[in-house]
C-alpha cells in the first residue's frame, strides 16, 4: 500500500443554502478523515448563501487533529461550477499535494476518500458512478445526455465533480479556468485512473439537480468541447455542401439536357437543398458562438472572487 503520512490534501466543496446538511456532512467528514493518514485542508466555497449556511459553517470545528477548515465567501452568487473554480484558485495557493473535489450535499460519500487517496501516484483519480438514487425519469434523461455527448465528442462522461487532481492540474486550472469541471478533465492529456463508487442519497432528501438543471449542465458541458465542435460542424458543412452541389448538378442535367425531371421537382429540391444548406451553415456559425462564449466565460472566471470567512 502506498505511503500516506507525508502526503497533504485539499478538499474544495461548494455549498449554497445548505443550512444545517453542510453541517452534518462535514461531521462525517470528521469521522472518516480522522482515520486517515496526512494532512487535509477542508475549503468550503459558500457560493453568497442567503440562509444561515455560511454561519454554521463557520462555527463548526473539526476534532479530527490532522484536519483545518478554511472557509471562503464569494461576494456574489456566481452557480456552482464557478465556486468549484474558485475553491481551486485558493487550493493552488496553499500548494496541496493533491486536490479533492467533491459536493457537500451527501450524494460525493466521504467513505470513497480512503480509496481516493490510494492512487496518490496519477494526475486525475475519477470517481465513476455506480448506482444513483433519482428518479427514473432523470436516470433515463441522464442517460440519454451521456449517449448524445459520447456521439458528439467520442468521450465518456461518466463521472461527476467528485475526484482527486494533483497540484499539476490544480495549476493547469488556475492559469486556464473551465466552464463545466467533468468535461475539462475529460480533455486533459494527464495520467488518470478512476474507482467505482455509489452516489448515497442527500442528507435532506431534496436534489437540487432537476430536468431544467439537467440541460443547463448537458449545455455547460459541450461548450467545454466548443473547439471539437466547431471542427464537426465545419465538417457536415463541407460535406453536405459538396452534396448540395452535386445534387444541384443533376438536377440541371435532369431538367435541361436529359429532360427526364419530373415537373415541380426542381423547385421541391431546390428549396429543400437551399434550405439544408441554411441549416448547416446555422450549425457552423452555432459552433464559432459556442467558442467564443466558452472564452468569455474563461476570462471571466479566471479572477478571485472569494473573501476568507475562516482560516
Amino acid at each position: 500500500m502506498t505511503d500516506l503520512v507525508h502526503h497533504t490534501y485539499a478538499i474544495v466543496t461548494p455549498c449554497f443554502n445548505e443550512g444545517i446538511t453542510i453541517i452534518q456532512f462535514l461531521q462525517k467528514l470528521d469521522n472518516v478523515l480522522g482515520t486517515l493518514d496526512g494532512t487535509f485542508t477542508v475549503i468550503v466555497v459558500d457560493d453568497s448563501s442567503t440562509d444561515n449556511s455560511l454561519e454554521l459553517v463557520k462555527a463548526f470545528t473539526f476534532s479530527a487533529k490532522n484536519v483545518q477548515l478554511h472557509v471562503l465567501n464569494l461576494m456574489y452568487n456566481s452557480g456552482h461550477q464557478s465556486a468549484i473554480f474558485q475553491g481551486l484558485l485558493y487550493a493552488n495557493e496553499l500548494k496541496a499535494e493533491h486536490v479533492i473535489v467533491m459536493d457537500s450535499d451527501g450524494e460525493d460519500d466521504p467513505d470513497a476518500i480512503p480509496l481516493l487517496i490510494q492512487k496518490t501516484g496519477y494526475d486525475i483519480v475519477e470517481v465513476k458512478r455506480g448506482k444513483r438514487k433519482e428518479s427514473l425519469q432523470f436516470r433515463f434523461s441522464y442517460r440519454i445526455y451521456k449517449m448524445l455527448f459520447k456521439l458528439v465528442t467520442g468521450k465518456k462522461m461518466d463521472f461527476g465533480n467528485y475526484c482527486m487532481i494533483s497540484q499539476v492540474i490544480v495549476e493547469r486550472i488556475a492559469n486556464t479556468s473551465f466552464i463545466h469541471f467533468p468535461a475539462y478533465l475529460l480533455k486533459q492529456k494527464a495520467s488518470k485512473t478512476s474507482i467505482v463508487y455509489d452516489r448515497s442519497k442527500r442528507i435532506d432528501g431534496k436534489s437540487k439537480m432537476g430536468m431544467q438543471g439537467l440541460l443547463f449542465h448537458a449545455f455547460r458541458s459541450f461548450i467545454e468541447f466548443a473547439e471539437d465542435l466547431l471542427m464537426v460542424f465545419l465538417k457536415m458543412f463541407i460535406i453536405i455542401s459538396v452534396v448540395i452541389v452535386l445534387l444541384f448538378l443533376d438536377l440541371l442535367y435532369q431538367k435541361f439536357i436529359a429532360g427526364t425531371a419530373i415537373l415541380g421537382w426542381f423547385s421541391t429540391l431546390t428549396i429543400s437543398l437551399v434550405t439544408l444548406a441554411i441549416i448547416c451553415l446555422g450549425f457552423f456559425v452555432t459552433g464559432l458562438l459556442l467558442l467564443n462564449l466558452m472564452h468569455q466565460q474563461q476570462n471571466k472566471m479566471q479572477k478571485a472572487i472569494y473573501r476568507i470567512a475562516k482560516k
